[in-house]
């Protein structure tokens, strides 16, 4: 198995996951499970709460060793690299976290930069205000650079931490339920700036959600975990018109 195809042989892959456990003492959350993502998609992982839909993107990052299976990403085998080679493919890698983990006592600015001295990119003030500019103009937040997360409401900092993610200019990006504790109007502004910036910089996603409307205007495919593995994938169309019990029980409201 390889993360990348032959000239010709079809779509690059660029995530592959196969037979991926993972378990925290007697309770089993992954339990085999598979999963492609190729260039240019976002693939959404719907399943209901405490199903191991963070634990998976974790396991991509490898924030959490899983404890079997293998990951190929970008041709690379995360879970055999050492710390300095994992942290050079972390940098392709954005992770956009629920909370949106922004530092309370940095500016937008401040927070922005922060990826950036960490991996040692865009060491001058130009090259850095450039970038901070770039990505919050991006995301509809270049008003904010001096403002303090506390003075941001919960739709502006997700917006802040994706434009966090996206400095790096990363070729993945793993979405961690961007919708979760968002009004209906400010998700599905985060959802529309999710395809802009999958058209913009053609970022190839995973998604993880149990909201169907993220599904239904973000996803080009759909994954559904069901106890710990991938019980079934196709389009929302596909999904939404299936037969399957397991299936039919995220759709009883639509």
């Amino acid at each position: 198995m390889t993360g990348t195809q032959a000239p010709g042989s079809g779509p690059e892959r660029v995530i592959a996951i196969r037979g991926l456990h993972k378990a925290f003492g007697e309770h089993e959350v992954l339990r085999g499970f598979d999963l492609d993502v190729f260039r240019g998609e976002n693939v959404m992982v719907l399943g209901k709460s405490g199903s191991g839909k963070s634990v998976l993107i974790k396991c991509v990052v490898r924030l959490l060793m899983p404890d079997a299976g293998s990951i190929e990403v970008l041709g690379r085998d995360i879970l055999s690299l050492d710390q300095e080679e994992l942290d050079q493919l972390r940098v392709k890698i954005g992770f956009l976290f629920q909370s949106s983990a922004l530092y309370d006592s940095m500016t937008v600015q401040e927070n922005l930069e922060f990826p950036l001295r960490r991996h040692w990119v865009a060491t001058t003030r130009a090259e850095r205000d450039a970038l901070v500019e770039e990505v919050l103009t991006a995301v509809g937040l270049a008003h904010t650079r001096a403002m303090y997360p506390s003075e941001l409401s919960g739709g502006m900092k997700r917006r802040i931490g994706l434009a966090r993610t996206l400095i790096l200019k990363p070729e993945i990006v793993l979405y961690d339920e961007p919708t979760t504790g968002l009004d209906p109007i400010t998700g599905k502004e985060i959802v529309e700036l999710i395809l802009e910036l999958q058209r913009t910089y053609n970022t190839s996603s995973i998604i993880i959600s149990h909201d169907l409307n993220v599904a239904k205007l973000a996803a080009n495919r759909v994954a559904v975990l069901y106890e710990g593995r991938n019980h079934i994938e196709g389009s929302y169309e596909q999904l939404m018109a299936s037969d399957d019990p397991i299936v039919k029980q995220f759709f009883i409201f639509m």
